[in-house]
């Protein structure tokens, strides 16, 4: 009981300091300083930043593409080996032998 209680009042304090005044400061310096020579991030900043997240998403893609070429491979293997099985179980059912 008494760790229910102290995990209540840890979890409402964390609640709490995310409600204090003043934590909207760092967005509104942001939007007032959005667009001048004193923003906290340049445009060639935001251009590097952009082009990183392109390259990552292409990579991501690209990992994507090999495991579905692996994993199609993977079943592409394993069909030819379930249609072989089928063959030999015709071959014996033709000499009556099962």
């Amino acid at each position: 009981m008494k760790l229910k209680l102290a995990f209540g009042a840890v979890i409402a304090a964390l609640l709490l300091e995310g409600c204090m005044p003043g934590m909207g400061a760092d967005t509104a310096l942001m939007n007032k300083t959005r667009g001048s020579k004193n923003a906290q991030v340049s445009k060639a900043q935001a251009r590097q930043y952009a082009r990183q997240q392109r390259l990552t998403a292409d990579e991501i893609r690209l990992q994507n593409m090999k495991r579905r070429q692996s994993t199609d491979a993977v079943a592409e293997g394993a069909g030819a080996t379930h249609d072989a099985l089928g063959a030999i179980r015709d071959v014996r059912a033709l000499f009556g032998k099962y």
